[in-house]
């Protein structure tokens, strides 16, 4: 009897504690409609939510000597053929889009120790980043995931004393960022990085990374999938759980 009362006793208690606990909370893309999205509601969505997440870049010091960040000498230069490509941009130059919102501060180092500085990857082509007023996309990028990183260590654009373009600063570490950037799934072969686009003027230090979706596009039981960035000694690896990636029921990348 006693053995019996004190099993009555605990399993009352532990219905009392799990009755306790508040119901999961929802987040908002989950229960209001996105005509209901406040503003700030948005800009969650937009930078700190399941398709935007900050990675870290990092470079070791001792490197710096053997690579210097932003040469990459022996690197090929872009090629012109990318969706949305400026037609009126010089020859091997980088094509550039307008992406939209300020870039943040460009990062700082620490003398002695490894430089480590946050980037937001962010899925563009997303129904809820769409829905939610995130910048237009060229044309024709229905056939690729495409992923925005804000943040990178790139240099601003220069003028000549007259106010005529120069020569991108940037283009031997864009093209080493398309080349060393894919997205990778256990299990899956990786999808490599086709194409890539610069921001313009408040935007310089963005990029758009196209990869294609392909025949083997990406599903919700691959469970993961990171991107994985290396461009010289400079590394970014961002974690996606995909379950988290659902909207309505459906993945949106």
């Amino acid at each position: 009897m006693l053995r019996t009362r004190r099993c009555l006793l605990q399993a009352a208690a532990i219905w009392t504690a799990v009755h306790a606990l508040p119901a999961a909370r929802k987040e908002f893309w989950e229960s209001k409609e996105p005509a209901a999205w406040s503003s700030e509601e948005k800009q969650v969505l937009l930078g700190q939510s399941p398709w935007a997440r900050e990675g870290t870049v990092r470079f070791d010091v001792e490197k710096q000597h053997a690579t210097a960040a932003g040469s990459y000498e022996g690197v090929a230069r872009p090629g012109a053929n990318v969706p949305g490509a400026n037609p009126n941009a010089r020859p091997g130059a980088t094509p550039s889009v307008p992406i939209g919102e300020r870039p943040p501060p460009a990062p700082t180092t620490d003398t002695g120790q490894n430089v480590r500085f946050s980037v937001l990857a962010r899925w563009e082509t997303a129904l809820p980043v769409r829905l939610a007023g995130g910048p237009a996309m060229p044309e024709g990028t229905a056939q690729f995931y495409v992923l925005r990183l804000q943040g990178l260590p790139l240099l601003p654009p220069r003028k000549g004393k007259n106010g005529e373009s120069l020569p991108d600063p940037n283009e031997g570490i864009l093209e080493a960022i398309k080349q060393g950037s894919r997205l990778e799934r256990k299990g899956n072969a990786a999808i490599s990085c086709a194409h890539l686009l610069t921001g313009s003027g408040e935007s310089a230090t963005e990029v758009l990374l196209f990869f294609a979706r392909g025949k083997d596009p990406i599903v919700v039981g691959d469970k993961e999938v990171t991107l994985e960035s290396r461009f010289g000694p400079f590394h970014l690896s961002i974690k996606f759980p995909l379950k988290d990636m659902l909207y309505k029921g459906v993945l949106a990348l």
